[in-house]
């Protein structure tokens, strides 16, 4: 019998979404020409080392932090949303209480913000409220690219599905579809907002960064994302798609930065809202396509590169798994 991980509840604090991520890249002014041109994300703030970026429908100061280095870029942190200022103080005893270290800082445009880690090693950022600034989704001469409208989801590699999946599950969070082969957890999407997914963990080496998603209108706006690479010399940054998810119910595009960070564009994902949504189980044990319903499979680099998270060691599950890669479906063709 499969064990599906149970939501607590009521959860012991109260997060409502997945808000933000920080990042490290190496030239600030050719990621800012990606992410505006390209995704157009807005400029919230920008300072002589640090990018502070916005879909064009979000309020919230920011949902992308590009921090510059000098060294290997990587993914410094996670970000969720909590309902209050009280839910913080709780999951900062959560934490804590889990042997996690868990402290508060101080971040710029963001309320008190705690500083932990999950179960797997993902390095977290709490906070409950940011500063507010303007909707500018309907100022249309200035919108760009994909014209992406707000932050939606981050996918994580770990070793141990299942353990990722209680710890979240453990504060609330909801599982939407749990992927297995046999007796296998080698996937699964966790939400708390009314969509499929926040947090998405793959059963890979990790913890690692695989991928963030910001939501667009449709996939006219997929298309033109990739037109404009295209004409600005980023065509090969196109990784993967455009195609169509068979689990993740959306049609997607994945896209490389100047530094190999991935980013999804992808539209409105399907509802999934009522408490008697229940987890959906998949077997794909045997399934030749995994990643998508129509189209070609990802290439390799795809399925096994991703972000490092800054200071965090990686491990490695026992190998495994059915994800065929194009280069796989070439030579079999």
């Amino acid at each position: 019998m499969v064990h599906i991980p149970k939501t607590s509840w009521p959860p012991p604090f109260r997060v409502t979404r997945a808000s933000h991520l920080t990042y490290s890249v190496r030239d600030l002014s050719r990621s800012r020409e990606f992410y505006t041109q390209v995704l157009g994300l807005v400029v919230s703030d920008e300072e002589r080392d640090t990018l502070y970026l916005r879909g064009v429908e979000e309020r919230s100061h920011h949902s992308l932090v590009l921090k510059r280095t000098s060294g290997t870029p990587a993914c410094i942190r996670t970000g969720l949303r909590t309902y209050d200022e009280e839910d913080l103080d709780k999951a900062k005893s959560f934490f804590a209480g889990r042997g996690l270290p868990a402290e508060f800082v101080e971040a710029p445009y963001q309320s008190r913000t705690l500083h932990t880690f999950d179960s797997s090693g993902t390095p977290l950022e709490l906070c409950a409220s940011m500063s507010r600034v303007e909707r500018v989704d309907q100022k249309f001469e200035a919108l760009h690219g994909g014209g992406a409208l707000r932050f939606d989801h981050y996918q994580v590699t770990v070793p141990d599905v299942e353990k990722a999946a209680s710890f979240y599950a453990e504060f609330g969070f909801r599982i939407g579809d749990y992927m297995m082969i046999g007796d296998v957890p080698i996937g699964v999407f966790l939400h708390v907002k009314d969509t499929l997914y926040d947090v998405v963990f793959i059963r890979r080496p990790g913890p690692a960064l695989h991928h963030f998603g910001y939501i667009v209108s449709g996939i006219n706006d997929i298309i033109r994302a990739c037109d404009v690479a295209g004409s600005l010399g980023y065509g090969d940054n196109v990784e993967f798609g455009p195609g169509r998810h068979s689990l993740g119910h959306s049609y997607y595009v994945y896209l490389l930065d100047p530094d190999g960070h991935r980013v999804e564009l992808l539209p409105p994902p399907i509802y999934y809202g009522d408490r008697d949504d229940g987890p959906l189980v998949y077997d794909l044990s045997g399934v030749s396509r995994v990643t998508e319903s129509w189209g070609l499979p990802p290439r390799q680099n795809w399925l096994t590169n991703a972000s490092p998270f800054e200071g965090v060691a990686r491990t490695s599950p026992p190998p495994g798994g059915p994800e065929p890669s194009l280069e796989a479906y070439l030579r079999m063709s």
